[in-house]
């Protein structure tokens, strides 16, 4: 009975750990999607805020975080302090394992700066010759549901877990200090 007991409680302890451990890495790591939308009546003016600047602000206007809106599509790349664009690092890491490396190093650093500033958002402001605005409104959702399947051992399931944050910062022409 007592051996019993204390199986039972050894493999409590671990599944309790296992999974304390995923709570704690999906609340101090994140990924952030950002997208930036120029709303025009003028389809010859849809894609002028491409490689515009982000700032991020708080609801003292002070500066939390910078990102570049990508030349493609509309998200926004953010930019760590330290280690920069991982976008630009992931462009290369299909080609080089020594790439692959760098942006896994990138990511890791990237993941665990993007919760210590994000909630703390309330404003953004665009930074583009074609547009300045006005700090914007911004809300920005978190999701954070994979937490207790990330020890699974399944490609679609498995690795650790994030707070994913979602959020689109909407433009108009009104919203440009400098016209279009």
């Amino acid at each position: 009975m007592k051996k019993t007991l204390k199986t039972i409680v050894i493999i409590s302890g671990a599944a309790f750990t296992v999974l304390a451990y995923g709570y704690w890495h999906s609340l101090t790591h994140g990924s952030a999607y950002i997208d930036l939308v120029f709303e025009t009546p003028d389809t010859d003016k849809a894609d002028l805020l491409s490689k515009a600047e982000v700032l991020f602000l708080d609801a003292d206007g002070n500066i939390l975080a910078k990102g570049l809106r990508d030349e493609e599509y509309n998200f926004i790349h953010l930019i760590h302090p330290i280690v920069g664009d991982c976008h630009e690092i992931e462009k290369s890491a299909a080609y080089s394992s020594e790439s692959k490396k760098s942006w896994h190093e990138c990511f890791e650093k990237q993941s665990a700066w993007i919760p210590t500033w994000i909630n703390g958002v309330s404003q953004a402001q665009i930074r583009h010759n074609n547009c300045s605005s006005k700090p914007l409104p911004i809300a920005i959702s978190a999701h954070n549901s994979e937490w207790p399947l990330w020890w699974v051992p399944h490609p679609h399931i498995g690795g650790k877990p994030y707070t994913y944050f979602r959020s689109s910062i909407v433009v108009t022409e009104k919203d440009c200090v400098r016209r279009l």
